[in-house]
Order: C-alpha cells, then sequence, then structure tokens
C-alpha cells in the first residue's frame, strides 16, 4: 500500500448524457494525470508510473480493488456512479478502454427515458432510480475514511439532467443532514445562447435552478456557446466536437482539485475553497475561466509559465466557460450595473513561485489598480489561491479561475426572457401538469430564478468604497455605503486602521536570569 492517504475522498454522480460525458472526460483526465493504466486490459487499473506521489493521493477519486500478486500493484477502481434513463447512451460511455473501469453496478439507469421533460424525470420514471443511487451512496460514504465532497456533473437543459439530478440532490442531501461537513457541489451546463436545441429548456432550466439553490453548495456553470468558442481558438477546429467540450469541463475540474490530489506551497480543501468563494447565503453560482487557452499557433508568442500572462488571460471574457462579461462595464442609462468580484480562488499549477503569485494577485486587487472597480474594497482579499507543484498532463502550467461575479445576472437574464416568451403564450405547460407539476410550481420556480438574479444585482449595486482615501491626506466615511450601525462601526474601524501608522516593534533580548 501507499502511506498517506488523504482522507479526503470526493464521489463523482454524472447524470444523463451530457452529465456522463463530462464525468467520463474528467475521469480520463484524471487516470492520465495519474498514470493509472486503462489502455491495457490485463493491466487495466494498475498505476503504471515511476513518480509514487502520482499515487499517493489516489483515493480522493478512486477506491482500491483487487490487489495484483503478480505485479504488486493495486487495481483501482473509480468512485463515481454513472445514472440515465436511456441505456443506450450509458452504453457508448462504458464500451470503450476507459468505461471498463467503472464498478458495473454503480452504473444505474433504464430504458423509459425523460421525454426532456423534468416533470417526467423527477416525478415518473426517476424514482426507482434515485432509490438505488442513494443505496449505491452509502455504500460509497461506508468505505470512505473522511467524505469530503459529493460532485455532480449534469445539464439542466434537458430532462433527465435537471429532473433526475434535482431528485438525486434532494434524495443526498437529506442522507447527508444539513449539518454535515460535506461540500456538494455540480459542474452544470446550462443554457446559452444561441445554443438550445429543447423546446422545453427554459422551462426545465427554471426548476433545475431551484434545486440548485436549495440543495448544492457550489454551483460552477457552463454552457455549450461559451465552450463551442473556446474550443475554436484554442484547437483551431471550425466544429467543435462533444468529447473536447467536455474536455474543457475536465480541465477546470481537475485543476480545482489538485491542491487535493498533490502536494504543494499552497493546498486546499473543498471547505477552504467553499468558504473563500461564498461570501453570502444562495449566491453560490461561480463561472469558471482557464488559462492558457491558447491554440498551438499562438502558444509560440507566449512565454510558458509567466504568472502574469496566466493572470491577464484568466481575467478575459474569451476565456470564460459561460456566456457573459466577467469585466463589464456599468452602463446607467440601460440600467446596468458594472460587474463585481465577490470571491475568487486561483488555483495554479505549475512550478510557480509563492511570493510572485501572491504579489500579481495582490495588484491585481489592490487600490487604484486596474481591476480595482471590479473588486469591492468591503471584502478584503479578493483572491484566494493554491498552488500545485504538479503540471496538467497535456496544458503544462497553467490556472482556473473562479470567481462568485454579479455579472452571473447575465446567464439568469436570458433564461428569464425565454421562460417568459413561453409562458406568455401557455406553451407546453401539460407535458409538466401530467406529471405532477403545476403552473404555480412553474411560477414559483421563475420567481427563484429572479429572486437569485436580484440578489446577485443587489451586490453588485452596493458601494463599492465603504472609506474614501482617493484625497492624499484624508481619509473619510462614504455615508452612501451605509445602511446600518454595523455598517458604521465596521467604517470606523476601517478609518481608525488606515489613519494609524501600523509597524511591528522589536527590542533587543535582555540579558539575565530566566
Amino acid at each position: 500500500g501507499v502511506l498517506g492517504r488523504s482522507g479526503r475522498e470526493i464521489i463523482q454522480i454524472a447524470v444523463g448524457r451530457a452529465g456522463c460525458g463530462m464525468g467520463h472526460e474528467f475521469i480520463r483526465d484524471l487516470v492520465e494525470e495519474h498514470q493509472v493504466n486503462y489502455l491495457n486490459e490485463d493491466l487495466r487499473g494498475t498505476f503504471m508510473g515511476t513518480d509514487y506521489s502520482r499515487e499517493a493521493h489516489l483515493d480522493v477519486f478512486f477506491n482500491e480493488g483487487q490487489y495484483n500478486k503478480e505485479l504488486r500493484q493495486m487495481r483501482w477502481v473509480p468512485r463515481a456512479i454513472l445514472v440515465d434513463l436511456n441505456m443506450l447512451d450509458l452504453a457508448s460511455i462504458t464500451s470503450g478502454p476507459l468505461g471498463a473501469m467503472y464498478r458495473p453496478e454503480n452504473i444505474v439507469g433504464n430504458d423509459e427515458g425523460s421525454g426532456n421533460c423534468y416533470a417526467k424525470a423527477f416525478h415518473t420514471e426517476g424514482v426507482d432510480v434515485a432509490d438505488s443511487v442513494l443505496d449505491l451512496v452509502r455504500r460509497e460514504a461506508e468505505r470512505c475514511n473522511c467524505m469530503q465532497g459529493v460532485q455532480f456533473t449534469h445539464s439542466i437543459t434537458g430532462g433527465t439532467g435537471s429532473g433526475l439530478s434535482g431528485l438525486l440532490m434532494k434524495t443526498i442531501r437529506d442522507y447527508l443532514d444539513r449539518g454535515s461537513k460535506c461540500i456538494m457541489q455540480s459542474f452544470s451546463l446550462v443554457p446559452g445562447p444561441g445554443a438550445g436545441d429543447m423546446v422545453l429548456e427554459p422551462y426545465n432550466a427554471a426548476l433545475a435552478y431551484q434545486d440548485l439553490l436549495e440543495y448544492m453548495d457550489q454551483c460552477f456553470l457552463y454552457d455549450n456557446s461559451a465552450l463551442e468558442n473556446i474550443v475554436q481558438k484554442s484547437c483551431g477546429v471550425d466544429v467543435p466536437k462533444r468529447q473536447q467540450m467536455n474536455n474543457i469541463v475536465a480541465l477546470c475540474m481537475s485543476g480545482l482539485t489538485s491542491g487535493l490530489r498533490f502536494k504543494g506551497p499552497l493546498n486546499a480543501d473543498l471547505w477552504k475553497m467553499h468558504s473563500s468563494l461564498v461570501p453570502f447565503k444562495n449566491a453560490h453560482f461561480l463561472i469558471s475561466s482557464f488559462a492558457p487557452l491558447s491554440s498551438e499557433a499562438g502558444n509560440a508568442f507566449r512565454k510558458e509559465g509567466c504568472v502574469l500572462d496566466l493572470a491577464q488571460q484568466m481575467l478575459m471574457k474569451d476565456n470564460v466557460t459561460v456566456k457573459c462579461d466577467p469585466l463589464r462595464p456599468a452602463d446607467p442609462q440601460n440600467d446596468i450595473n458594472r460587474a463585481r468580484i465577490l470571491a475568487s480562488w486561483a488555483s495554479w499549477r505549475g512550478s510557480f513561485k509563492t511570493q510572485e503569485v501572491d504579489r500579481i494577485l495582490y495588484d491585481m486587487s489592490k487600490s487604484g489598480s486596474r481591476f480595482d472597480s471590479f473588486y469591492p474594497d468591503w471584502i478584503p482579499n479578493p483572491i484566494a489561491s493554491n498552488i500545485c507543484v504538479q503540471e496538467h498532463v497535456e496544458r503544462k502550467q497553467s490556472v482556473v479561475y473562479v470567481a462568485n461575479n454579479t455579472a452571473v445576472t447575465e446567464v439568469f437574464d436570458y433564461n428569464l426572457s425565454n421562460w417568459d416568451k413561453m409562458m406568455s403564450r401557455k406553451s407546453h405547460l401539460h407535458y409538466f401538469e401530467q406529471d405532477g407539476i403545476s403552473v404555480d410550481d412553474m411560477k414559483e420556480s421563475r420567481g427563484i430564478m429572479h429572486y437569485i438574479r436580484e440578489w446577485y444585482s443587489e451586490l453588485g449595486r452596493r458601494e463599492d468604497k465603504i472609506v474614501d482615501n482617493s484625497d492624499p491626506g484624508r481619509i473619510t466615511i462614504n455615508d452612501r455605503a451605509i445602511e446600518n450601525a454595523d455598517h458604521e462601526e465596521l467604517a470606523k474601524e476601517m478609518k481608525e486602521l488606515m489613519m494609524d501608522d501600523m509597524h511591528l516593534k522589536t527590542e533587543a533580548p535582555r540579558l539575565g536570569r530566566i
């Protein structure tokens, strides 16, 4: 066996065709990074590398299987559960060499189908499947030393990814208990402009957002339109393949979890990430970006491993995996607020120096910087980070940047607009009513979606500076930012701290009896 097991296990649950595709690419990324053999049938699941640091924390996403006495190697089995209401789609995932790594009983589904309708998957066809999945989650949790989280990969546009995922999230959250320290994350494919091909997409997404708000701790959003643009730019292809788009999601998932799987000067777990990324309750809808995303031809013009270059790329609109502008300027005439980055996390991979990373991240958010207006001063140190010394197997030195950004309102605005168009004609409601979801339930889900959008808008409208120090030698309290007594007290304390000349005083040690 390998010493130093992490005891920070994560269970992965992939739901629906899109979710299983994203989860499958993530597993592919993991086995390639950790040098686990999956192509050779006799050696499948065994560690084939010489750098044993790659095997040390395989237990984060893998269970120990049968021990091979001849090779003196353990077989590693993904701690993943694949779920769908279409067995043909599941078969396409599990038929290849990588698919043979999954435990057969962890592949759950039937051929009833969801008809691309949330209600049918949630209330009718998914109930028995959800019971089977819960039983598997119980077994996987019992095998863990200290389970740290549950990750969902799914799409909220179709019926299975939205409805069955929602049912599983509710079931598993009830099992884990509200007071559990287990973090529940979702990597969700959401509706995006110009990429929708499902009639019921706006209704499904609205109902799914309600589940994501209630049961998830962190929701990482992606859309096909943004992913297509990224693949076209980074791979130089005119028509992106589904696997290439799923690989972008896998890159983000791999980067975010690298600190759990490899050593580094700045490591982190899911709880630290959660406390850094979600400063306000019910504001846990996050947008991601990855750098570098240049094509082979473009890489020749970039310095590999340059922290500043990667930091600039990670804030670019073209690198964001959902359609919104993370550095959106204010437009008072059209009642558009400036985008605000409430909190963020940068996960670095490579031989980066801690001091250089810290300096550049500080320079990005400090007062007077180019990005200062996007980082409100009432959240100090808005960019948390970790550094993993192990480079990505494909992208080498890289960074994944996740932001809790008020620009996410653009994602909700798109869905709200499409929902209102359909509801104005009362179209397709009978599909939901016949499976137990009334028009009032539908309107409630729309209200929840609007609430999330307005909550982020409110946070974006708050005054940037509680204390104004723009005038040299004069520090004043910004009265417009004071909403209650707590704010006033905080402003006074900040003013006193900024006025005082703080320094550390050291004294020579005294000689004498101790």
